[in-house]
């Protein structure tokens, strides 16, 4: 049933009915089902039959199927002795003991009074003996009373009428004062056992309370098994990514070998149960049990009982209950420290930030004074023309790169911070490439350009600003990335309800296992020229989606590779009235 996600609920109650019908209603259940009973009493109702009769808004489902020869072989078996031999050996000893001591004395009490003092025997034999012991007593020395102390004795007779309801009365109230008192004291031990219970679970959430650390949480845990169990145990903890754990925790008390490492591995990826006393696996020395999280399973407990001995039904409820509790702390310790880590990394990429972006700016003005003295420097005749023409056109390349790496590292703290503002208004799609490819002519001047532009393209509202960087970029990527590539295509055109451009190109193309990387911040590819800082794509893909649309790459059927871009068209553009 656990294994299938049942919860399993144990109770004490002096009617089954009442006892199953409590439960429910405690646990707000709305169906019972319950087995079909096959055989009862001449003239008695069923449990089913009283569970319909006292169920009132519950739905009572009776399943049931056909019995196997297994099931009729156990169901006629001998019932098992709980209380043992030996509490069976003592009443009969107790009762044999008592007889022979009211022997001598039977003259001066009478067998009367020897009744009751056989009586009082059996009522006291409940507080130390089972059910069981107690009515072989009362049967043993209703025997021996009228056996030995009833006239005529030696003899099974009785001569009179009231001597032979006093047996019949001294049976019955034996016997029934015995059961009754076998059952208080079974629910002394109920109660003790879950007074028992919830202390140990008090002991051990206090305990997980006050842990601090991860440490100290698996130690708790460690020595809470170890004092309520008897039993050594040894932990296993995943890893913070959720991976599978790689050695036992230092605080175990059971060390493993490689069998059992592999039956925890086992128990960890199916979180079940495995192990000895279980149907997995039950040739290891110890049983293991998964510590289940909501994201993924957080480790594995083995418990070792040094004596062999199985846990009972409410040892193993109880353990259960452990597992939980430890559970729950462990997740607690876990993210407790990824808090703190995640704390730790956002003050750090603050301060990244912050540096980042005042480094960006100040580099701007030297930059933007170097551009303008190399651009005045290739004016003037004497430097266009002399000896110094490639060192100056060397100086005012190197300032381009650098003002192009220092344009992306500001674009990209812009997208990163929030900070990105977009200006929409009306744009022609048309002048926005033929703005991107002026800006870069220089650097596609050994490729064959070709634009080609669908004159039925209405105008898109967006920041016409940052769309012509995004393609920019894109257009930088292919000059320096595009191996092999003799012509670079532009085209724009209306797909449903989107503006769609495509700039491809007929190099050798980008290879498969790098089409989903290609957009990632800080990402070159293999084999790429050198320079460059791998922001281009990344601020361009930014730029697309904060204008709600798409940019992705591809290889094309005849070779080479493509850029798709996707952008919404939005409602059509106001009409212009003609005066």
């Amino acid at each position: 049933a656990r294994e299938l996600g049942a919860e399993i609920v144990t109770t004490a109650d002096e009617d089954i009915v009442e006892g199953i019908l409590r439960v429910a209603r405690e646990q707000q259940a709305t169906q019972i089902l319950i087995g079909k009973t096959t055989h009862r009493l001449p003239f008695a109702a069923g449990l089913v039959d009283k569970l319909i009769e006292r169920s009132g808004e519950l739905d009572i489902y009776v399943v049931g199927g056909e019995d196997s020869p297994e099931t009729s072989r156990r169901r006629y078996r001998f019932p098992e002795i709980h209380s043992g031999i030996q509490q069976y050996l003592i009443s009969v000893a107790i009762v044999l003991a008592i007889s022979l001591a009211l022997v001598p004395l039977r003259p001066a009490l009478g067998y009367q009074t020897i009744s009751l003092i056989l009586l009082l025997t059996v009522v006291l034999l409940p507080l130390k003996l089972g059910a069981g012991p107690v009515l072989l007593a009362a049967v043993l020395s209703a025997i021996i009373w009228d056996f030995f102390f009833i006239p005529p004795q030696m003899t099974f007779a009785i001569d009179h009428l009231h001597d032979v309801m006093m047996f019949g009365l001294y049976f019955c109230v034996a016997a029934v004062t015995g059961v009754l008192t076998a059952r208080i004291r079974a629910k002394e031990r109920a109660v003790r056992v879950r007074e028992q219970h919830a202390s140990a679970l008090y002991g051990l959430t206090k305990d997980l309370s006050v842990a601090r650390s991860l440490d100290e949480v698996v130690r708790a845990a460690v020595e809470s098994i170890k004092k309520y169990f008897q039993s050594d145990a040894v932990v296993l903890l995943s890893q913070t990514d959720g991976d599978i754990f790689t050695e036992a925790h230092p605080a175990s008390t059971f060390i493993i070998d490689q069998r059992d490492f592999g039956v925890a591995a086992w128990v960890y990826w199916n979180e079940k149960d495995a192990g000895r006393f279980t149907d997995t696996l039950p040739s290891t020395r110890a049983t293991f049990y998964p510590l289940s999280g909501p994201r993924y399973p957080l480790g594995v407990v083995g418990v070792h009982d040094p004596s062999g001995k199985r846990l009972t039904a409410d040892q193993e409820a109880l353990l259960r209950s452990f597992l939980g509790q430890i559970s729950s702390a462990i997740e607690r310790e876990q993210l407790h420290d990824l808090a703190r880590k995640t704390l730790v990394v956002a003050e750090s990429e603050r301060l990244y930030k912050t540096l980042f972006d005042s480094l960006s700016h100040e580099f701007r003005t030297p930059v933007a004074a170097i551009l303008g003295a190399t651009d005045q420097l290739q004016q003037e005749r004497q430097f266009a023309d002399g000896p110094n023409a490639e060192i100056v056109k060397d100086m005012h390349d190197a300032a381009t790169r650098l003002n192009h790496l220092v344009q992306n590292l500001l674009d990209m703290t812009r997208l990163e911070s929030g900070l990105l503002k977009i200006k929409r208004d009306w744009c022609d799609v048309g002048d926005l490439v033929g703005t991107a490819v002026r800006k870069v002519e220089d650097l596609l001047r050994n490729y064959r350009m070709t634009i080609q532009v669908a004159e039925s393209l209405p105008l898109i509202r967006a920041d016409q600003g940052l769309l012509e960087q995004a393609l920019v970029n894109i257009l930088h990527n292919v000059s320096v990335h595009a191996i092999g590539a003799t012509e670079v295509t532009i085209s724009a055109n209306v797909d449903q309800d989107d503006c769609v451009l495509v700039v491809s190109d007929n190099g050798q193309g980008i290879p498969p296992a790098e089409l989903e990387k290609v957009f990632g911040k800080f990402y070159r590819g293999q084999g790429a020229k050198r320079g460059g800082t791998g922001l281009g794509l990344s601020i361009a893909q930014g730029i697309v989606l904060a204008h709600g649309g798409t940019l992705w790459c591809a290889n094309r059927s005849g070779g080479g590779a493509q850029f798709i871009l996707r952008l919404p068209l939005g409602s059509p553009p106001p009409s212009v009235a003609l005066t």
